[in-house]
């Protein structure tokens, strides 16, 4: 029996993940009297349209007020969008840039992704929207997995943008894709202080409104923790991709418990002997916490919302399981290194 158990231990480790999912941020600053930047739209777009069905990718496409002054997405928000323009100095179009860091080329999109992509990330976002087709609010739930360590101010930016909408200059007869359309925390979102333990959440909310001139089955938000506006080390921690009309409704800012999430995460991960565990429960469930070594032995539990900080004396890989009283549960895997 007690074998039995511990492969099915081994198994679990082997599909359980340690960190938050990797989602990177590409943004392309562009304008429609910007010929080279016409030129290279087929190549973004097959990059774009090839990798946004993973998952792995956010993308906005910010219009600037050059060469042509009319450029019609641009005059719809100049002063949020020179605000992204202005973060990393952008003088001439078409400018690419991936995770706020690399400066990457129309003919070679896919390398510097990939690299980004095998990037750990620590930052875990989630999203939800309490309203309708028109207004509302977005409830976001930031969580750090272990101290991040910034050295600047980090803030929470979250931004919607549009696909599919008719073309002019250099693409008459087209369409513009991922169009910049609002910031809904403002021009230079919101600062995220984490305080510890951790892993550590913070929650908040910002209001969306969809102007009438706007298509909402082709509005999508792209939400990303980056440094403050204009300071440095524009390294994006993480990003969260979502349709608007997809986003999960009605969970309010912190009552991420009353929805069908069940979320356990564990912060710092390695550790060297004491960690921190974060649980979120569905809807009115309670649960428990337990925590194993591979030989399936269990070294402490308690219940779910109790059960906060564990230590251990020994190094190695250890499983921490939450169970709820409806049956259902998740493991994590840590390691003690000494």
């Amino acid at each position: 029996m007690k074998n039995g158990f511990v492969f099915v231990l081994l198994v679990v480790l082997t599909t359980v993940s340690t960190a938050a999912q990797r989602v990177v941020l590409f943004e392309d600053f562009t304008n429609i009297g910007c010929g080279p930047c016409w030129n290279v739209e087929n190549q973004v777009n097959a990059f774009v349209n090839a990798n946004l069905p993973s998952g792995n990718l956010c993308v906005i496409r910010t219009h600037v007020n050059w060469p042509a002054a009319n450029d019609p997405i641009y005059l719809a928000n100049p002063t949020e969008q020179n605000v992204r323009k202005a973060q990393y100095g952008v003088s001439g179009v078409p400018y690419f840039k991936m995770d706020g860091i690399l400066n990457v080329n129309a003919n070679s999109l896919q390398t510097p992704f990939n690299q980004r992509v095998a990037v750990p990330a620590i930052i875990a976002i989630d999203v939800a929207r309490n309203g309708d087709e028109t207004s509302g609010t977005f409830s976001f739930r930031i969580i750090a997995e272990q101290d991040p360590e910034w050295t600047v101010a980090m803030n929470l930016w979250p931004i919607i943008v549009e696909n599919n909408i008719p073309g002019v200059g250099y693409w008459s007869g087209s369409v513009f894709e991922q169009a910049f359309r609002d910031n809904v925390l403002g021009y230079y979102g919101e600062e995220l202080v984490f305080e510890g333990p951790y892993p550590d959440t913070i929650f908040t909310e910002a209001v969306y409104e969809v102007a009438s001139s706007w298509d909402v089955n082709e509005l999508y938000l792209a939400t990303f923790v980056q440094c403050t506006y204009q300071a440095s080390l524009h390294e994006v921690e993480n990003c969260h991709w979502a349709k608007l009309l997809d986003i999960e409704t009605g969970i309010g800012d912190g009552e991420w418990g009353n929805s069908d999430d069940l979320f356990l995460s564990i912060g710092p991960n390695p550790s060297s002997g004491a960690f921190n565990i974060s649980a979120v429960l569905p809807g009115n469930s309670t649960g428990t916490v337990e925590v194993f070594n591979l030989a399936g032995r269990v070294i402490t539990s308690g219940s779910a919302t109790e059960m906060q900080s564990v230590s251990v004396d020994e190094a190695g890989i250890y499983l921490v399981r939450l169970s709820t009283s409806d049956g259902l549960s998740v493991t994590e895997s840590v390691a003690v290194i000494r």
